[in-house]
C-alpha cells in the first residue's frame, strides 16, 4: 500500500509526504503531486519519514528530484546509500 499526502501549510512551499512501499507503479502518481499543475509553490519537497520500502524506479526519480531542486528529507540510511551507489551526488537537506 502507498499514500500520498500534500501539507501546503507554508505559502512559499510544498512537501509531498509519502508512506508505503514507493515503488515503479507509483512514480507517475508523485511526479503528478509534484507537478507545476499540482502545486504553485516555489520550493517543493519530498517527506520519506513514512517510506518502508523502496525498488530502484523510485531511487532512479529521487535522483532526478534532487537534480530539479526537489529537496528530500528524512531520508532512510539505505535509501541514501544507495543514491549514492547510483551517482546521485547531490547533497540532502536534512531538517
Amino acid at each position: 500500500m502507498f499514500k500520498i499526502t500534500t501539507n501546503n501549510e507554508n505559502p512559499e512551499s510544498t512537501t509531498v509526504n509519502l508512506c508505503g512501499r514507493f515503488t515503479r507503479e507509483y512514480v507517475p502518481e508523485v511526479e503528478n503531486a509534484l507537478s507545476p499543475a499540482g502545486t504553485r509553490r516555489r520550493k517543493l519537497a519530498l517527506d520519506l519519514a513514512q517510506v518502508t520500502l523502496v525498488d530502484r524506479a523510485a531511487i532512479v526519480f529521487l535522483c532526478a528530484a534532487r537534480s530539479k531542486n526537489i529537496a528530500i528529507h528524512n531520508v532512510p540510511v539505505y535509501v541514501r546509500l544507495w543514491m549514492d551507489q547510483e551517482d546521485c551526488k547531490d547533497p540532502f537537506q536534512v531538517d
